[in-house]
């Protein structure tokens, strides 16, 4: 099969939207078919993964996570260079990626004149990920528009997939989609891809102090992904672990850097910036304890908690549906929606490095078992097949 994956970011650049990118292509691309990416001039080139780019765009160098205007432009650079790929590879499948590479998908093939069916994956509402930004704050009377634009996406695709069971239980909800119209693949793991690169001893090389357990979040340093909490919680956590140590590894560091010194605890945090995703096993290694500081309202999954799990961590984050899909019985959920109790399921597991250590290795067991990649790519081919086939009273 022939699947044209259209991806509205400057892809590839190491954080969680990216990943589960990849995973997606790498499982289906093992299965034996061949999959081309549309998308952004930045980001770097993955070997063994064809992408078709836009043109260079000298003003526009965003990485991080989050809407800008200049997207506009870009999506539009997007839109025609799809039309162009669906033209010379004649996809069997559009694969959209987000809101905007599903509605281009649309879009372009129309003007391509090709019948492929348009595959939706969808990591979350786009309205309540533009609220979380507080971007419509900005506008509140472009909000309506957003949602009916969403609406009108989540219903001309053939198929949708939630990226977890709360985003799938929004697109029939909310969107109104038949069941069997979604289908949700929960964000997967290559179980080699933790074995790290073994270059050199990061622990030393950071300079963090043989003894100390680490405690490490890891992912775009941005109030929607709930970072405010996570430095938060590090005073009450020294306040009973005076020896943990904070390991961030992400970007943008600038204001996160303030609040950690503003809250007198920057003797205690260390911020690593961007890392190669690649690199990100040798981190992983040498943390204690993993965090997800993510709250519930945008209905976003939260992959890295899968990172954490197959690296081998217990995670403490907040008690919600998503992270109890992912952990199970395994995870540290903070027993109130603050920082203070998020520190209290930090130091639930930084008391107890017995459990701690019990609750890793039954979070890479579970992981291992329930979510690979492997079994995502054969749901995918599934998913694609139903979009293959003709809507119920259409002839083939």
């Amino acid at each position: 099969m022939r699947i044209l994956g259209i991806a509205p970011t400057p892809f590839f650049a190491d954080r969680g939207c990216h990943m589960r990118i990849l995973g997606e292509v790498q499982a289906l691309q093992r299965r034996g078919h061949e999959v081309l990416i549309v998308t952004y001039h930045l980001g770097r080139d993955i070997e063994g993964v064809p992408s078709l780019r836009t043109r260079e765009v000298g003003w526009y160098q965003k990485l991080e996570a989050g809407p800008a205007l200049g997207k506009f432009y870009l999506d539009w650079l997007l839109w025609r260079e799809t039309i162009k790929a669906i033209k010379s590879f004649r996809p069997d499948v559009i694969h959209g990626h987000l809101h905007e590479g599903a509605l281009i998908g649309l879009m372009a093939r129309r003007l391509a004149g090709s019948r492929a069916p348009v595959v939706f994956d969808v990591q979350g509402s786009l309205t309540k990920e533009l609220d979380s930004y507080g971007w419509l704050n900005k506008a509140p009377f472009m909000r309506p528009m957003f949602r009916a634009v969403e609406k009108i996406i989540t219903r001309w695709a053939e198929q949708s997939v939630g990226s977890n069971l709360a985003v799938s239980e929004f697109l029939q909800e909310e969107m109104g989609l038949a069941a069997h119209r979604v289908c949700t693949i929960i964000d997967g793991v290559h179980m080699g891809f933790f074995d790290g690169t073994g270059r050199r001893d990061l622990k030393q090389a950071l300079g963090i102090a043989e003894g100390r357990p680490v405690v490490t979040y890891t992912g775009a340093l941005l109030s929607s992904k709930g970072v405010d909490n996570f430095f938060q919680a590090i005073p009450h956590v020294l306040a009973r672990q005076p020896d943990a140590f904070f390991l961030v590894v992400g970007y943008p560091v600038e204001e996160s850097r303030a609040l950690v010194e503003k809250l007198g605890v920057a003797h205690s945090v260390l911020f690593a910036g961007r890392v190669d995703y690649f690199e990100l096993p040798d981190y992983l290694k040498i943390a204690d304890v993993a965090v997800d500081p993510k709250v519930d309202a945008a209905g976003e999954a939260s992959g890295k908690i899968i990172n954490y799990m197959g690296a081998g961590l217990p995670v403490a984050c907040f008690d919600h549906a998503n992270n109890r899909a992912f952990l199970g019985d395994t995870g540290a959920f903070a027993p109130e929606p603050t920082p203070r109790g998020l520190a209290q399921a930090i130091l639930e597991l930084l008391n107890d490095p017995r459990a701690r250590a019990a609750k890793g290795a039954a979070a890479r067991e579970r992981v291992e078992r329930e979510f690979s990649w492997e079994a995502g790519g054969r749901m995918y081919e599934e998913v694609f097949q139903r979009a293959l086939q003709p809507p119920p009273g259409r002839a083939a």
